[in-house]
């Protein structure tokens, strides 16, 4: 149990370090200074659901499914009527109306919801949860930080607000825009914390008498990223596609994790 506790704190704390890596750019560069009445309503309402949650047990411990129906509550009831009150009524101003919404709940999410889901991981993973939803869950989050990362850097200037943010972590999701440039001695090894941790979570053993096995494991895994790395860098510094460069030694790596995971 101790074992388990401790990967799930070091992936947490990687986590929540890079998401204080973003709040810092968004506090310095006061984001909600240009935002209108509306946009600021609904960014601290995000602030208020989370609280209610997080002051419920029975709430923080809800199926994902209900927590999301929760957190996306405005965008189901307001932006469907503001839509319909446009096509039927003529109201001009609720594409304008739509638009504050939505970016007002996209960065509000990414503010106050990032650290609950950060949690949500780490509780996961203390109960001991099928890989199957700890390592998407994790890659995604950490993905998502990242992004909101970049999306501060290139927009802290731009004096366009929280629809500025929003815009950039929508089109940089989307692959359409290029972020600002990442300082890898901040991100990385916080990126590498959490990789361990997650690795070690899947090679976690059940009892002590499996840590002979876990070092082979753990030696194979790290076999692998070797090569993934290794790979990388060699497709970037001779131009030639990364599958071709790493598919051999992918073929020889499931070889060896077969041969060493198969039954006696």
């Amino acid at each position: 149990m101790k074992y388990i506790l401790v990967v799930s704190l070091a992936a947490a704390a990687a986590l929540l370090a890079l998401y204080v890596t973003f709040v810092e750019v968004f506090i310095s560069a006061d984001f909600l200074a240009a935002a209108t009445t509306l946009e600021l309503g609904v960014f601290f309402l995000q602030l208020v659901k989370l609280a209610a949650v997080m002051s419920v047990r029975k709430f923080r411990n809800w199926p994902t499914v209900n927590l999301v129906d929760i957190l996306g509550a405005e965008l189901v009831i307001l932006l469907p009527g503001l839509a319909i009150s446009d096509l039927y009524l003529g109201f001009q101003a609720a594409p304008s109306l739509m638009v504050q919404i939505l970016v007002a709940w996209i960065a509000g999410m990414a503010v106050f919801a990032t650290p609950f889901a950060t949690y949500r991981l780490a509780r996961a993973m203390i109960h001991g949860e099928a890989l199957l939803v700890v390592l998407p869950s994790a890659v995604f989050l950490s993905e998502f930080i990242v992004l909101l990362v970049a999306g501060t850097n290139s927009t802290a200037t731009s004096g366009l607000g929280l629809s500025g943010l929003s815009r950039a972590i929508l089109m940089m999701g989307a692959g359409a825009q290029v972020g600002a440039q990442i300082e890898g001695a901040t991100v990385l090894p916080l990126l590498v914390v959490l990789y361990i941790s997650l690795l070690l979570y899947a090679l976690a053993p059940i009892d002590s008498g499996q840590w002979t096995r876990l070092r082979g494991f753990a030696a194979l895994a790290l076999l692998a990223t070797v090569v993934t790395y290794g790979g990388a860098y060699a497709a970037s510094w001779f131009a030639v596609s990364l599958a071709y460069i790493v598919l051999p030694s992918t073929l020889v790596t499931a070889a060896l994790i077969w041969w060493v995971t198969r039954e006696a």
